[in-house]
């Protein structure tokens, strides 16, 4: 496995864990993007806010842990895919705001359009994971020969 394999788990885990503790810090900022996004029913919002976070942290921890990295990397997938969908869609639509997914919901990193062109290569980046781990470690192109 090359440094840079061992390395993107770290990267992504990193951001999951900035994202989710962000989130777990002010649940209430977060619920408002929610309802503003229009995510989830007004019912769920609350249960949302509370519970995709922490989500959020175990994923980024599990990246972290060699044995839990398939899991993780697919659950981070999904949550990248997901959540990068109901973005676009609401941005199409002009009702897209800030995502809240690093803290305040007005800050820069938080603006739609940066949210989409910021999950585009991590989604990317994730896939490209997946694609080295399913060809599995690489071997030596030949065996030493005698002399």
């Amino acid at each position: 496995m090359s440094r840079t394999d061992r390395l993107i788990p770290w990267f992504l885990g990193l951001v999951f864990i900035a994202a989710g503790l962000f989130k777990i810090v002010d649940p209430a900022a977060f619920a408002i993007s929610i309802a503003r996004l229009r995510m989830a029913p007004l019912a769920l919002v609350g249960p949302v806010a509370i519970l995709l976070p922490w989500i959020e942290l175990v994923a980024g921890l599990a990246l972290l842990i060699p044995r839990l990295q398939i899991a993780a990397f697919r659950l981070t997938l999904a949550l990248l895919i997901g959540f990068t969908a109901i973005l676009a869609v609401a941005y199409v639509r002009g009702t897209a705001t800030a995502c809240g997914c690093f803290g305040s919901s007005d800050s820069f990193f938080n603006r739609p359009e940066v949210t989409l062109v910021r999950n585009i290569p991590l989604i990317a980046l994730a896939f490209q994971w997946m694609r080295w781990m399913r060809r599995g470690p690489t071997s030596p192109a030949s065996p030493a020969s005698p002399a």
